[in-house]
């Protein structure tokens, strides 16, 4: 099993070097609010297109990025942008990269010029506004989360305020110099739901939280799938947790530690919500109950 993962960690990284390219018309970007929370504005990379829409330059902002196999209308957004909303006045900026990820070989190398794609949107947003990048939190999931970072490496008025990695990637970003880093934004964090296995299993974030292990979720045994859904779950009532239950996590002192979940350290940091979280880090572990609500803080 060993074996067979180094083959495809290396046939992805071959793919991911050759490239597909993405057309001009093969990242589209969905904006949503609350006055318009189910149908989407779409907004063309022009100062034209965003000056004449609903986006304000008095909310902050979120960017949502899914993954491979995916559309902007699956599953993660359809968890996400509502939690968002019902959370905080944002503009919701939803990141349509299907056409270019349909398999996750594709996706593996388009990543960066989608990277590239969704910065030079923050950076005319920059120019055309005075919009700075301290107003963005990016919520990547699978390849979204190394995205989120590539975006924010090439913004180039300053630092994004947050980017959020729902159970990133595994194959192809061992050695991939693009990979999520902490470095990235002001805070980095991220949920690793399926570590090893789908998503990258070590620490990459300033944050980085194991549920249950970080690999296999509460109520799913072993399909893998169903941990990995419930890594946005898991987020997406974090959002909407006021005045009920959070995500309460353990201090680790290691990676092994919080897999194994003998986790014994410090309790009070808290996976997910909007609040501020600059000056936090660690690794951490929380566990989760079989239904909604999941939380158990």
């Amino acid at each position: 099993m060993a074996a067979l993962a180094k083959c495809l960690i290396v046939l992805c990284a071959a793919v991911a070097a050759s490239g597909y390219g993405l057309g001009d018309m093969d990242v589209i970007f969905h904006l949503f609010h609350r006055g318009s929370p189910d149908i989407s504005e779409p907004l063309l990379p022009t100062a034209n297109s965003v000056m004449q829409s609903s986006f304000s330059p008095f909310r902050p902002t979120v960017i949502t990025i899914h993954n491979s196999g995916e559309a902007v209308t699956g599953n993660f957004n359809a968890f996400t942008i509502p939690a968002h909303l019902a959370a905080q006045d944002v503009n919701l900026i939803a990141v349509d990269w299907s056409a270019g990820s349909s398999m996750y070989s594709q996706g593996l190398a388009n990543a960066v010029q989608c990277g590239q794609r969704i910065a030079s949107f923050i950076n005319l947003l920059a120019n055309i506004a005075a919009y700075g990048p301290e107003n963005y939190r990016i919520v990547g999931v699978g390849l979204g989360g190394h995205i989120a970072g590539i975006a924010a490496s090439h913004v180039t008025s300053g630092a994004i305020g947050k980017i959020v990695a729902i159970d990133p990637s595994y194959f192809g970003w061992t050695h991939n110099p693009n990979i999520l880093s902490a470095d990235k934004a002001t805070v980095v964090e991220v949920l690793h739901a399926t570590a090893g296995v789908l998503g990258y299993d070590y620490p990459l974030g300033d944050l980085d939280f194991y549920p249950n292990g970080g690999t296999y979720q509460t109520g799913c045994g072993a399909d893998i799938s169903c941990s990995h859904i419930l890594s946005y779950a898991f987020y997406a009532e974090s959002l909407t947790a006021v005045g009920g239950s959070q995500f309460v996590a353990t201090a680790c002192e290691s990676y092994e530690e919080a897999v194994s979940q003998t986790c014994s350290g410090d309790k009070g940091v808290v996976f997910g919500g909007i609040g501020d979280k600059t000056g936090q880090s660690g690794i951490y572990s929380f566990q989760t109950n079989f239904v909604p609500p999941f939380a158990q803080g």
